[in-house]
C-alpha cells in the first residue's frame, strides 16, 4: 500500500477514465466532492459525471480495490460549460456543476441495491439537467461565476445562491430564479478592466454565517439581530431555527462578502423574505498600516461562537477574525457605495491573529534571481468533522490549518469563572501537507479536486498531472489521549500550578518538538526538473531536516541531558542527608543505654519522697 494512496484510487478505473481528459489551463480547480460514501468526479472528455462508493473499496482487499467500478451519470442535456467546480447539495439529491460562465444543475437519482449504488448498480444512468439563466450569460459574454453555495436553510434541499462578477447575489430554487440581490455597485465590461475591478471593488467570495433572528423589523434604523443558539456548529444551529420557526420569528442569515480590496458586507435575508439588509464595510480591528486583504481572494466561516471568519490573500497570508455584534451601530462610507442603500452596521471584525503560508518551497520562488516570492489564489474548505480545522489549497499544493483558539473560546465559554477577560494564547498552526511546486519554473501540478472523507477521515486530491493523492486524517488528536491519561494530566497540572513549578517536563518536550516548518508530500512535476533544481530541492529538503526536525530533536536530547543531571545531582543530595541521618541515628542509638537507668534513678527518688 501506497502511503500517499492509501485508497489505491490511481490505479482505480474511474481515475483512469478521467484522467486523459483533465483541463488544460493548470488552475487550481474543484471536480471532486464527496458525500457519504459517494465520490463524485467530473469527466471532462465525455461531460458526465462518475460516482463510486469508496466505502466499498476500502472494505477490499488490496489487490481487488483497484477494480471496484464506477457509475455514469449522463445528463439529458449536454453540459456546455468548462466545468471548474463540483459541488453537492446539502442532501446529496442535486450537484451543482459551475464554469466561468455558466451554472448548470443534475438531479441525482435514488439509491438502491446491496451497496447502495444508484438504481440498483446502473452502469449508465441519464439524469435530469437544467442550467440556470443561461441567456444571461449568453448575453453578458464577460460576466462570471465568482461563487456557489447551498443554501443550509433548504427544506427541499434545492435553493442554490451564485455570486456574479457584476455585484449580485442570485437565489435560485431549481430551475426558478427567487431574488437578485445587489451586493455592490454594478459593473460592466466591455473587454477591458473597469474601475471598479482596479480599486478591488469587485465581490470575489461569500460564505453564510448560523442564523440569527430579527427584533424590530418594522423599524430599519432601530433593527438588531441576536444569536439564535449558543452552540458551536450549523447543525445544531438549525434546530434553533426550527423552534424559532414555530414560535413564527423572523429569522435572517448573515450572508458575509469579501470583496477583492479586502473590505466586508454582510447581506442579512431570510430565505424566503423580499427584504434585506445590507451593511458595510464592516469596521475591523485592530488598526494597523498595512489593511487587511489588499489582495483578498477568499472567505470562509467556521460556525463557532462567536463566528470564526477567514479571510485569504493570494500571498498567502490568512486572517483569523471574530465575527462580533457591535457595541453602537457604526455607519461607514464609501463613495462606490453610493448607488446603495447600506445601514449602520451591527457587526466588527476582531483579527486575533494572522497565518503566513509557505507557498512552494522557499527556494522555488527566489531561485531564478528576480527575489519575488511566488502568489496564487487560495481556496478555503471546512472540515465538517472537525470545526479546529480548515483545508487551504492552491497551485502550489495543500495546506491543513487549525484553529486553536476556538477550543479556548468553547472552554471559557464553559467555565463558571468569575473572571470575564479572555487571553487567547495558543496559535494556530499551518501544516504544509503536499507540495506542488518546487522549482522557479512557471510550471504549477495544480489541485483539480479535493473531497474530505468521513467515518474513516480522509482526503483525496486530484492534481493537474492526473495523479490522486488519498490520505488518513485524524479526526481530532485530542481524541486519541484516554479520559484516564486526561484525569492524569489534569491532576499533574493541577499539582505542579500548586506548587508554582511552572509547566512538566512532557509539555516542555511537546513545545520543543513543535515545527513551525514540516517537510510536505513532493508531487511528481508535468516535466521533470533539471539537475540544478533537483540539486535545490534536495539542499531545501535537507535544510529542512536539519532545522526543524535533527535539531529540534538535539534540543530535546539537551534538554533530557539537563533534566538527568539535575535528577543526579538531586539523587546525590538526597544520598549524603541519608548518610548524614544515619550517623545522628547511631549517635542516638549509643546514648540509649543511659537513658534508661538515669530514668528508673528518678523514678525510685520520687518514690521515696511520697512515702515519707
Amino acid at each position: 500500500m501506497s502511503l500517499t494512496d492509501v485508497l489505491e484510487l490511481n490505479k482505480s478505473e474511474l481515475f483512469a477514465k478521467i484522467r486523459n481528459g483533465l483541463p488544460i489551463v493548470p488552475q487550481t480547480q474543484n471536480l471532486l466532492d464527496c458525500k457519504d460514501d459517494l465520490l463524485y468526479a467530473w469527466n471532462s472528455n465525455d461531460s458526465c459525471l462518475l460516482v463510486t462508493n469508496w466505502r466499498v473499496a476500502l472494505l477490499e482487499p488490496e489487490p481487488k480495490r483497484a477494480k471496484v467500478g464506477y457509475q455514469t451519470l449522463i445528463p439529458s442535456n449536454t453540459v456546455g460549460l468548462h466545468v471548474d467546480r463540483v459541488l453537492v447539495s446539502n442532501e446529496g439529491s442535486l450537484v451543482a456543476l459551475s464554469g466561468p460562465h455558466g451554472v448548470a444543475i443534475l438531479e441525482v437519482p435514488r439509491r438502491s441495491g446491496a451497496d447502495g449504488n444508484f438504481m440498483d448498480g446502473k452502469s449508465k444512468i441519464t439524469c435530469r439537467t437544467y442550467s440556470l439563466d443561461a441567456l444571461l450569460f449568453q448575453n453578458n459574454p464577460h460576466l462570471e461565476v465568482r461563487q456557489l453555495r447551498w443554501h443550509p436553510d433548504s427544506v427541499s434541499d434545492s435553493t442554490l445562491l451564485v455570486l456574479l462578477s457584476n455585484n449580485t447575489i442570485r437565489m435560485y430554487n431549481h430551475t426558478k430564479l427567487r431574488h437578485v440581490w445587489k451586493v455592490g455597485p454594478h459593473t460592466f465590461k466591455t473587454g477591458a478592466n473597469t474601475s471598479l475591478s482596479d480599486f478591488g471593488e469587485i465581490s470575489v467570495d461569500f460564505d453564510i454565517a448560523p442564523a440569527v433572528k430579527s427584533r424590530g423589523t418594522d423599524n430599519k434604523n432601530e433593527t438588531s439581530t441576536t444569536t439564535l443558539s449558543a452552540t458551536s456548529s450549523l447543525n445544531q444551529s438549525n434546530k434553533t431555527l426550527a423552534a424559532a420557526k414555530a414560535n413564527k420569528e423572523k429569522v435572517e442569515w448573515p450572508i458575509v462578502i469579501l470583496r477583492e480590496n479586502g473590505n466586508i458586507y454582510i447581506l442579512l435575508a431570510g430565505i424566503d423574505s423580499e427584504m434585506i439588509r445590507l451593511q458595510g464595510p464592516i469596521t475591523i480591528s485592530p488598526q494597523t498600516s498595512a489593511n487587511y486583504g489588499l489582495e483578498s481572494c477568499a472567505l470562509l466561516i467556521i460556525p463557532s461562537l462567536p463566528p470564526t471568519v477567514i479571510i485569504a490573500e493570494s500571498t498567502g497570508k490568512l486572517h483569523h477574525a471574530l465575527l462580533l455584534e457591535a457595541e453602537t451601530k457604526e455607519r461607514s462610507f464609501s463613495e462606490v457605495d453610493d448607488c446603495l442603500f447600506i445601514e449602520p452596521s451591527e457587526w466588527t471584525l476582531h483579527v486575533t491573529e494572522t497565518v503566513e503560508l509557505e507557498l512552494g518551497l522557499s527556494g522555488s520562488g527566489t531561485a531564478n534571481g528576480t527575489g519575488d516570492t511566488y502568489s496564487c489564489p487560495i481556496h478555503l474548505k471546512r472540515d465538517l468533522i472537525n470545526e479546529m480545522r480548515y483545508f487551504a489549497y492552491h497551485n502550489a499544493g495543500l495546506h491543513i490549518i487549525t484553529i486553536n483558539f476556538i477550543s479556548e473560546l468553547q472552554r471559557f465559554l464553559d467555565s463558571e469563572a468569575e473572571d470575564n477577560q479572555l487571553v487567547l494564547s495558543t496559535p494556530s498552526s499551518a501544516e504544509y501537507i503536499l507540495c506542488t511546486k518546487f522549482d522557479s519554473s512557471d510550471r504549477t501540478n495544480a489541485v483539480f479536486g479535493i473531497a474530505l472523507l468521513q467515518m474513516p477521515a480522509g482526503l483525496v486530491l486530484l492534481l493537474s498531472s492526473g495523479q490522486v493523492i488519498s490520505l488518513k486524517l485524524v479526526i481530532d488528536a485530542q481524541l486519541l489521549i484516554t479520559p484516564k491519561d486526561q484525569m492524569l494530566r489534569k491532576a499533574t497540572d493541577a499539582a505542579l500550578e500548586q506548587q508554582g513549578m511552572g509547566p512538566s517536563f512532557v509539555e516542555t518536550i511537546k513545545a520543543l518538538l513543535q515545527r513551525s516548518v514540516s517537510q510536505p508530500i513532493l508531487a511528481d512535476k508535468l516535466a521533470s526538473p533539471s539537475a540544478h533544481e533537483r540539486y535545490e530541492l534536495l539542499n531545501q529538503a535537507i535544510e529542512v531536516l536539519r532545522t526543524q526536525y535533527l535539531k529540534r530533536h538535539e534540543l530535546v536530547r539537551a534538554e533530557f541531558a539537563k533534566r538527568i543531571n539535575c535528577i543526579k545531582l538531586q539523587k546525590q543530595q538526597q544520598l549524603e542527608e541519608i548518610k548524614n541521618l544515619e550517623k545522628e541515628r547511631e549517635v542516638i542509638r549509643s546514648t540509649c543505654p543511659a537513658l534508661p537507668e538515669a530514668d528508673a534513678g528518678g523514678q525510685h527518688d520520687a518514690a521515696q519522697q511520697r512515702c515519707r
